[in-house]
């Protein structure tokens, strides 16, 4: 294959429609893991929390006076404070449900990465348009604040 076929009109579109849908296939992964983080750190600490609370709220009353029962339920509320595998699996969850929130939040820019990553044609050429229109709209918007609204910084 000689140079000249590499850098034709052709191959030159192909590769930036596959750069530019690659490119918005790793900023949606970027964000989706960086969210999937903090999620397994927030969501366990959330529901260790909760289980805790229910333990100790089933501390406070009995309904029979038993000496035996309240070690017992003091026990059960004693193991779940100290106890981490409830912890593991809520990580876990907590990552996937925080991996899958923002996947669906940048449900467009991942599906014009995917048609411009692996569509051919117009199909491809037409994603990578929309994704160049998408970031720009996004930059104007987000970025730069033209067309948001913000009740904390009014100019009145």
């Amino acid at each position: 294959m000689s140079i000249g076929k590499v850098f034709s009109k052709g191959n030159i579109v192909k590769y930036l429609t596959r750069g530019a849908g690659i490119a918005a296939l790793g900023i949606v992964a970027y964000d989706a893991h960086t969210l999937g983080k903090i999620q397994a750190d927030s969501y366990p600490k959330r529901k260790d929390a909760d289980a805790c609370m229910d333990t100790f709220s089933n501390t406070q009353y009995l309904s029979s006076p038993s000496m035996t029962t309240a070690k017992m339920k003091n026990q059960v509320h004693k193991w779940e404070m100290d106890g981490n595998i409830r912890h593991f699996f809520n990580s876990a969850i907590g990552y996937f449900r925080g991996f899958g929130q923002m996947c669906i939040n940048s449900v467009i820019p991942l599906g014009l990465g995917i048609g411009a990553c692996f569509g051919k044609g117009w199909w491809g050429k037409g994603s990578a348009i929309g994704l160049g229109l998408y970031a720009g709209l996004k930059f104007f918007k987000d970025v730069l604040g033209f067309g948001h609204y913000n009740d904390l910084n009014r100019k009145y």
